[in-house]
C-alpha cells in the first residue's frame, strides 16, 4: 500500500487541531474540546442506538427492557469529540481525486488523534465500510491499513449513506466529507445532520475532466456509478451551459453550507496535499 502521508507533512501538521464550524482556534492543550462533548464524565446526556464497536458497559439495560431496543447512554465530557472522516470510493471518484481525498483523510486522522479526539473512519462506494472511533496517536497505522484496504468503485448514494452514518454518531460530532460531490441530490442530508446537532465540514474535490470534459462532438455519455447513458452533441455551447450548471451546483452547496454553519471548500484534485493542508484549509478555518 503507498504512503497515505509522509513523515515530513505529518511533522508540520502536528502542531494542528481540527477545528469545528463556529469554534475558534484550539490550543495544544488537555480540555481544548471543551463544551457538549460526549464521554466519559458521570453526567448522563442522552440515548443513542447501539452501534458495532460500541463499549458495552454503556448499554442501557433498563432501557433495552422497556423498549426491546440496544441503546447506548452518552455522557459530558471536557476533554472528548468525536470526529468521524468519510471519504468517497465511488466511480465517480478518478485517481487524482481519490488519491487527494485519501491524503487529506490521512491528515485528519493525524491531527484528530494528536488532538484527543475520538477519531472513526467511513467509506462509501461499492462497499460501504465504518471504523468505528478509537483514540490514541498509536491507532494511526491500523487505521490507515484499514483505509487503504478499501477498494474504489460503484455508487455513493451521498444522501442515503451520510443520513445511516450521522444516526450512528453521537450528537455534536464533526464529521469530514471527503467527495466530489456531484451527486445532484447530495445536498439533502446536510439539513438531516444539522436536525441530528452535528458539525460537518465538506471537501469538495473536482478534477480537471469535471472542470472542463476535453470532448466536443458526438458522444455516448455513460454514468460510470449507475451505467446509464445519454447520446449527445457537446458543442462550445452545450459545454458552457455544463459549466454554468456545474458552478450552480457548487454555489448551492456552499452556500448551503454557510446557512447551516457547515465548512464548505472546493478544490483541484491536481494540487498537491500541503498546498490544500497547510494553506488553503488553515486560511478557511479547517486546521489551525
Amino acid at each position: 500500500m503507498p504512503e497515505l502521508l509522509s513523515s515530513q507533512l505529518r511533522a508540520r501538521l502536528s502542531p494542528l487541531r481540527l477545528v469545528s464550524p463556529h469554534q475558534g482556534p484550539q490550543t495544544n492543550l488537555a480540555g481544548a474540546h471543551k463544551g457538549r462533548r460526549r464521554g466519559r464524565s458521570m453526567e448522563f446526556a442522552e440515548h443513542r442506538d447501539y452501534s458495532p464497536g460500541d463499549d458495552l458497559r454503556h448499554l442501557d439495560w433498563a432501557a433495552f427492557a422497556r423498549s426491546e431496543r440496544l441503546v447506548v447512554k452518552e455522557f459530558e465530557s471536557e476533554l472528548e469529540r468525536t470526529v468521524m472522516v468519510v471519504v468517497d470510493f465511488s466511480a465517480s471518484m478518478s485517481e487524482p481525486k481519490r488519491r487527494l481525498a485519501l491524503s487529506c483523510a490521512a491528515a485528519f486522522s493525524w491531527v484528530g488523534l494528536l488532538g484527543q479526539d475520538r477519531l472513526g473512519l467511513a467509506t462509501l462506494g461499492r462497499e460501504a465500510r465504518y471504523h468505528p472511533p478509537v483514540r490514541g496517536r498509536g491507532q494511526w497505522g491500523r487505521l490507515m491499513d484499514w483505509l487503504g484496504s478499501s477498494h474504489p468503485g460503484g455508487r455513493a448514494d451521498l444522501p442515503a449513506s451520510l443520513k445511516s452514518l450521522v444516526q450512528r454518531l453521537p450528537r455534536s460530532s464533526l464529521v469530514l466529507v471527503l467527495s466530489d460531490w456531484l451527486e445532484e441530490e447530495a445536498s439533502s442530508a446536510l439539513a438531516f445532520a444539522h436536525h441530528r446537532k452535528h458539525q460537518l465540514a465538506l471537501l469538495q474535490i473536482l478534477d480537471e475532466p469535471d472542470r472542463s470534459p476535453p470532448w466536443l462532438g458526438p458522444l455516448r455519455l455513460e454514468d460510470i456509478e449507475t451505467a446509464e447513458f445519454r447520446q449527445l452533441s457537446l458543442e462550445d455551447q452545450t459545454l458552457s451551459f455544463y459549466q454554468q450548471a456545474l458552478e450552480q451546483h457548487c454555489q448551492s452547496l456552499r452556500q448551503q453550507c454557510g446557512r447551516l454553519g457547515f465548512h464548505y471548500h472546493r478544490c483541484a484534485a491536481e494540487a498537491q496535499p500541503e498546498e490544500v493542508l497547510l494553506r488553503q484549509l488553515v486560511e478557511r478555518g479547517w486546521l489551525a
